[in-house]
């Protein structure tokens, strides 16, 4: 009886009354997910699903998990309630967590998520494991102008602008020129 009584709970939780309706959800929301991820989905025997093998190696069989927590994030970042931003920011942290598991620095994957992950621990609060994470992708790819602009935005945002100021310039020195990176460190 009382399992009855959580799976009527549990089945009332999920935001989609119907599967019909959560393809479609799911559906409109991957468009704007990489087109690696939107090849993947087309399975092993795809032209595209192989090509793709190729530029991400290693770490390709992990890729669901990638692309799962890129989807997260744009989740996270488009819905206003607390509790759902919460539990996506979650879901981006935990998947970013596993593949950063399987994905070392020669991974073509490696900057960008640990900027990702970064952003994710940041926006729950966890903001030394997010400077850790920023710090990761930028000593990997020192010319990854997002990674020192988030990492420069999660230093404003905790009231520390002179860290920011520090980060913007670094930034600047290593990619001359970036727009992103100036007009942050002008705003300051």
């Amino acid at each position: 009886m009382m399992r009855a009584i959580l799976l009527v709970v549990l089945v009332l939780s999920v935001p989609w009354h119907n599967l019909a309706a959560a393809g479609a959800e799911w559906k409109q929301n991957t468009q704007l997910l990489p087109q690696y991820c939107k090849d993947r989905a087309k399975g092993s025997q795809s032209r595209e699903f192989n090509k793709w093998r190729g530029t991400f190696s290693e770490a390709f069989i992990h890729m669901h998990h990638y692309c799962s927590g890129i989807y997260a994030e744009k989740m996270a970042r488009s819905t206003i309630d607390p509790g759902k931003r919460n539990r996506w920011l979650g879901i981006v942290i935990q998947e970013m967590k596993y593949v950063g598991n399987h994905c070392n620095t020669r991974c073509v994957l490696y900057p960008e998520l640990h900027a990702r992950l970064g952003w994710a621990l940041g926006e729950s609060g966890q903001i030394a494991e997010a400077v850790g994470q920023f710090q990761r992708a930028i000593k990997a790819k020192p010319k990854y102008t997002l990674a020192y602009a988030q990492l420069a935005d999660l230093y404003v945002e905790i009231k520390q602008p002179g860290e920011a100021r520090k980060i913007l310039e670094a930034g600047l020195k290593a990619k001359r020129g970036s727009r992103a990176l100036q007009r942050r460190l002008d705003k300051l």
